[in-house]
């Protein structure tokens, strides 16, 4: 009697170690064991809203309800998994022995790991008691919001399998034991509620514009924009079924890739991050590159990762380099230029194929423009051929000529880079792509016939909210407007003379007082010479 007590308290010993493996569990509800009380309830916490809860059974206990003891063997496997186990392990039949060979941690991990794949692949047939936890899936699920919770009632004496499946956390398996117990201050065997904490991973992804915060900013057409993707790895064991994780990424039209930039890092919680090998720890698709689900949603790079290279790091770090668009494809304030990054994994390890996907939310960068219209400073009409330069700092700007006629910012050495900007035949002037900045307009060559105006006009592009939206602006595109009028005839002194015309008032006054004066003295010598005429 004495050497099958001693036998249970090792059976629960190591079904105890067992646990810890998988869960944390605490008890309540004790009760003495008779035939009609000899069942007891599993209580599974910690879950997210809207997930499925499976319990396997997977022993039976053996118990003398006349003795009110354990009898030896104290319990066994179900008849399926006993004739499982007579094939790959047959050591392990006799629920004594093994007892004993699992007690290493390594050992039992890889053994309840293969049982799980078995039954979920259906090598095992078992069929579960199934819960579904009440209210709707929320993400992200932080551990604030992870208070779901079912309850497995009058579950018959036995060790039982719970797996979690459909959320957006990936759940580890748990072993129970609901065996019997022996209180030492009552000197009887009793039989306990289990309640059981719940382990899981809770991969998430998000994604940053310039450093590690931004999540929008704001560039001209000839910047290079950095972004950064930071992904957990989730956590499967080695025997899963399915380890499938994927990151990949999806751009607006109006940025461009450049796929030489792409750098796969993995991390560990306070170490360094480590460059990744592509072909050995991850497969980089960039051409017709589309997400790993049913829809087959195209994006601009798939990053499919290799578990077992990867699984010793925390988190995937993915660096990359765009450009915005030189075309119509950039837009110009208003929404943004928006992007955003997915995630997609396997939720489900024991199930083939299972997925579950995350994405970063929108990333969002802003340019601006300046729309010039050329007019006849008398008549309003639109004038043509004038040209103009703009400058930012004191430095001239270079542009590219899209198809449609709209001047983009460029480097230098992009091919057909120019400092000279045409107005068309619609006295139109279309400048975008600049960042945010104090920007000065420069006419360099006014239209036929037209004086040409001697001062720049300075132009203030401020979106301190980068939200699209510039400062003290009545339009909401991200878009100056400006008329920008010429006169003809002779340009008028910047100092603000009187100009030709009153040159010319002014001699016609000097005239008339000089004709007046001639007048009066050829009256006067007429009238002198009459006078001497007179006297003599």
């Amino acid at each position: 009697m004495v050497k099958n007590i001693n036998t249970i308290k090792l059976i629960i010993l190591i079904s105890i170690l067992i646990i810890l493996i998988f869960s944390f569990t605490k008890t309540n509800s004790y009760a003495n064991i008779t035939q009609e009380n000899n069942t007891a309830d599993i209580i599974a916490s910690k879950i997210e809203a809207g997930v499925k809860v499976y319990a396997y059974r997977l022993t039976t206990v053996n118990y003398d309800y006349l003795a009110n003891q354990p009898i030896s063997p104290p319990y066994e496997w179900v008849e399926n998994v006993k004739k499982w186990l007579e094939i790959s392990y047959p050591e392990y039949v006799d629920t004594e022995k093994f007892a004993e060979k699992v007690k290493n941690h390594d050992t039992s991990k890889k053994f309840y790991s293969e049982l799980i794949s078995k039954i979920k692949d259906e090598t095992i047939k078992l069929t579960p008691l199934e819960k579904e936890v009440s209210g709707e899936a929320q993400y992200p699920v932080t551990n604030q919001n992870l208070t779901g919770s079912v309850t497995f009632e009058n579950l018959e004496m036995g060790t039982y399998l719970i797996l979690i499946e459909n959320g957006y956390r990936v759940y580890l398996p748990s072993i129970v034991n609901l065996t019997p117990e022996f209180n030492e201050e009552t000197k009887e065997w009793e039989l306990n509620n289990q309640q059981v904490l719940i382990k899981s991973t809770n991969p998430q992804i998000k994604k940053m514009v310039t450093n590690d915060t931004l999540q929008k900013d704001n560039y001209s057409t000839k910047d290079i924009i950095s972004f950064t993707i930071e992904a957990d790895i989730p956590t499967y064991l080695n025997s899963s079924i399915s380890n499938d994780y994927f990151i990949s990424d999806k751009l607006s039209n109006g940025l461009i890739l450049d796929n030489k930039s792409i750098k796969v890092y993995g991390k560990k919680e306070n170490s360094p991050k480590e460059e990744l090998k592509e072909q050995i720890d991850f497969i980089l698709t960039t051409e017709s590159a589309h997400r790993p689900n049913s829809e087959n949603i195209p994006v601009d790079f798939c990053i499919e990762f290799i578990y077992s290279q990867i699984n010793q790091f925390d988190k995937i770090i993915v660096e990359y380099n765009a450009s915005l668009a030189k075309n119509n494809s950039t837009i110009i304030g208003g929404a943004g230029n928006i992007n955003k990054a997915y995630m997609d994994y396997s939720n489900n390890p024991y199930e083939q194929n299972s997925m579950q996907s995350q994405e970063s939310g929108d990333i969002k960068v802003y340019t601006y423009g300046i729309e010039i219209l050329k007019i006849d400073k008398i008549s309003q009409e639109p004038l043509k051929g004038a040209e103009f330069e703009i400058s930012l700092n004191n430095e001239k700007l270079y542009f590219i000529k899209s198809d449609d006629g709209k001047y983009y910012q460029a480097s230098k050495e992009d091919v057909g880079a120019t400092q000279t900007l045409i107005v068309d035949d619609n006295g139109n002037l279309i400048i975008y792509g600049l960042d945010s900045g104090e920007y000065r307009l420069t006419e360099t060559k006014a239209p036929t016939g037209y004086n040409k105006a001697t001062n720049s006009v300075p132009i203030t592009l401020s979106d301190n909210d980068c939200n699209g939206v510039l400062d003290n602006s009545q339009v909401t595109t991200g878009i100056v407007k400006i008329s920008f009028p010429n006169s003809q005839n002779f340009q008028m002194p910047v100092t603000g003379g009187i100009g030709t015309l009153m040159f010319i008032i002014s001699g016609i006054i000097f005239i008339s007082i000089g004709l007046v004066l001639l007048s009066i003295l050829i009256k006067n010598i007429i009238l002198e010479n009459t006078w001497n005429y007179r006297i003599l």
